[in-house]
């Protein structure tokens, strides 16, 4: 058997691979890795300043909001009689006839008060679809908080040849309210 001779390597390939390896070692440890943790911050940083903006964002385009409705809620030193008034007024322009009008219990909340009217009307379908259909789209914010329709054939107390009202019309029991800011 032969064998073969190991040539001994070159001293300035060896001190070049050296070189070549520390070089790298160094720029691995003193210039990437303090990059990447400062990426990892840069990018924390980016994604909290988005954040901010977009929640900016948001309080700006609900303080809008909040005038639009801050115009809609009635005056202050309006009450319950502006409210009966108002919905009295309504009711006749749409040919509404009006059997009872109540005020409700105003109810305190933190900065404003409810306040509550209720109704009891006799008119057409046509008609009171109209009335509420004002009151809802109202400058003002009012609101239908809730109604009751019965036919007027269906009532006890109907005769239809001593009424104005066709038996196809409708008796309505309806609560309106509104709410102002407290002074």
């Amino acid at each position: 058997m032969k064998k073969t001779a190991l040539k001994k390597p070159n001293k300035t390939v060896i001190s070049s691979a050296i070189i070549i390896i520390v070089t790298l070692l160094v720029g691995v440890l003193f210039i990437y890795m303090p990059f990447l943790s400062k990426k990892t911050s840069l990018r924390a940083s980016i994604l909290y300043e988005r954040d901010r903006n977009v929640l900016a964002g948001r309080i700006r385009a609900l303080g809008k909001h909040l005038k639009v409705y801050e115009k809609r809620i009635p005056e202050q030193g309006r009450g319950i009689s502006w409210l009966l008034g108002k919905v009295s007024e309504m009711a006749t322009k749409e040919g509404i006839e009006i059997s009872s009008i109540k005020p409700g219990a105003p109810e305190d909340r933190d900065l404003c008060t409810k306040l509550y009217v209720v109704l009891d009307t006799v008119s057409t379908y046509d008609h009171l679809g109209r009335f509420i259909s004002g009151i809802e789209s109202n400058k003002e914010f009012l609101r239908v908080e809730g109604i009751d329709i019965k036919r007027l054939d269906l009532d006890e107390g109907f005769d239809e040849k001593t009424s104005s009202f066709k038996s196809f019309d409708a008796k309505a029991h309806i609560v309106i309210s509104t709410v102002i800011f407290k002074e």
